[in-house]
């Protein structure tokens, strides 16, 4: 069988491939915070709350996290329109509402850090029923979507790929991406909802699955700029 040439990528495959991979890095921008300073417990608090109303430096992470979310959105609609597999297709679609429900959670930032005191906890608990709904379900969408881009994306490849040849470096990294993200979302969620004694580490559980978010990003921006967009062998 005649093996087919590699497309060349696109300058839109370049510029795009390129702002994902600034995002994806950007995306983990708490882990600047032993710099800039902060008073939070990296075990007790979420990253999001770095982006509160009342935090020092929220401006700045409300900012970064919607700059990710607008890059996201575009590198969603380009995986889309360019992919000629179903799977990758569907996947831009994920990763494009991954973006929105990023650009979401900024419009509806915590007012307070609940973890740094009671009172902050009780005034965020006291929030309207739409305000809290609003960040909550868009940090739940957020999770859920990036788990399903990045399962349709290691589907898409792993079923192009003949069984006697290795999986590629994006591909596993990707793999480890999606294990470390669902993984460690299902401990957060089970911890907020049913409480399984993690209260002092959840928020390095966290920050993990946010790192691991970030190597996903960076990787499926490495992939655009090259101009592969796990395209029929």
């Amino acid at each position: 069988m005649q093996r087919r040439i590699a497309p060349r990528p696109t300058a839109a495959d370049r510029v795009v491939g390129t702002a994902t991979v600034a995002a994806g890095v950007v995306y983990s921008a708490f882990l600047v915070t032993p710099l800039v300073g902060t008073d939070l417990d990296p075990g007790r608090s979420f990253v999001s709350e770095l982006a509160a109303l009342d935090q020092p430096h929220g401006a700045a992470f409300r900012a970064v996290d919607a700059v990710v979310g607008i890059v996201v959105v575009t590198a969603g609609v380009h995986v889309a329109r360019r992919g000629e597999v179903a799977a990758v297709r569907w996947a831009g679609v994920a990763l494009g509402l991954f973006g929105l429900a990023t650009v979401l959670d900024v419009a509806a930032p915590m007012t307070c850090a609940p973890s740094a005191d009671a009172a902050c906890a009780a005034a965020e608990a006291s929030r309207s029923t739409l305000a809290l709904g609003a960040h909550e379900g868009a940090s739940v969408l957020a999770n859920t979507a990036a788990v399903v881009a990045v399962a349709l994306l290691v589907a898409a490849r792993s079923r192009d790929r003949p069984p006697d040849r290795p999986a590629s470096p994006a591909e596993g990294t990707l793999l480890a991406g999606l294990l470390l993200v669902a993984a460690s979302g299902l401990v957060v969620v089970l911890e907020e909802g049913v409480g399984l004694g993690l209260h002092d580490v959840v928020g390095w559980v966290q920050r993990v699955q946010v790192v691991a978010l970030s190597a996903v990003l960076v990787t499926i921006g490495l992939v655009v700029v090259r101009g592969s967009h796990w395209r029929r062998p």
